[in-house]
């Protein structure tokens, strides 16, 4: 009876944290996250020049890699408890080197089937934004978010056999609002969801959705795992760009 009860009290020793810390995860003024992310790439554009260009697929014509490994930075600050700025940065590079299969047409030039092509893809994805939780209580709280997601982006095409090579690339900063939801069924788990896009009618749209479980063990440290879906399709003239990545992620938080 003796043992038993050592082992209860260390038990509660090591539960007290989760039970003093009224929900552990919120209790931060800044907040690291590192995050790995393992999405799919579903894309295909189409870059038009002096009226050549055709759209194509980056996996399927160019040999893009379909499952990418990523890293990605977060950083939040928190004031008086219902508002927080939100900053994150996203590079993510591909490449190909393929015997194409059939003729892409890319910003003025033409590639003709069964010529070697070597691509690559360089994107960064940064994101700065405010957030305020206009609806909080004991188990959990519900937020509106204002974002802006700037991309950096740059597309090259080259064939050595044919002598040519082109290269687009540009910067857009693009707005986005949304809703961020969690709820805390106890002190040191949540569920969270995070929802964020831009509407453009007959121009397209963006869409930027994420779910998750963040496990919270002690006050200044967290993981978390989900899933998010990132999704961008644009339309301008006959120019087109339809890009797509979605997956599983995993984190580390780092709180203060």
């Amino acid at each position: 009876m003796k043992k038993i009860l050592l082992v209860m009290g260390f038990l509660g020793f090591l539960s007290w944290p989760m039970l003093s810390w009224a929900q552990i995860g919120e209790d931060y003024n800044i907040e690291i996250e590192g995050r790995y992310w393992k999405p799919r790439l579903d894309s295909a554009i189409k870059i038009v020049e002096n009226g050549i260009g055709n759209e194509f697929n980056l996996v399927d014509d160019l040999g893009f890699e379909k499952d990418k490994d990523a890293g990605e930075g977060r950083l939040q600050i928190k004031f008086f408890r219902k508002h927080k700025f939100n900053f994150s940065f996203l590079p993510l590079k591909w490449e190909g080197d393929k015997i194409i299969t059939r003729t892409i047409e890319f910003s003025g030039k033409t590639y003709t089937a069964g010529t070697r092509v070597q691509s690559k893809l360089d994107l960064n994805l940064f994101k700065v934004g405010y957030e305020y939780d206009f609806l909080t209580g004991a188990y959990g709280f519900l937020g509106a978010t204002i974002d802006v997601l700037i991309g950096s982006g740059a597309v090259e095409l080259k064939a050595p056999e044919l002598a040519i090579q082109e290269k687009e690339e540009g910067t857009a900063p693009v707005p986005l609002i949304g809703l961020m939801g969690r709820l805390y069924p106890f002190k040191w788990l949540n569920f969270t969801v995070k929802v964020s896009g831009l509407p453009a009618g007959s121009y397209g749209h963006i869409l930027d959705a994420e779910a998750s479980v963040h496990i919270n063990p002690v006050k200044y440290v967290g993981i978390s795992g989900g899933y998010r879906y990132l999704e961008v399709r644009g339309r301008y003239n006959d120019n087109a760009v339809d890009f797509r990545l979605d997956g599983p992620f995993a984190a580390l938080m780092i709180r203060f």
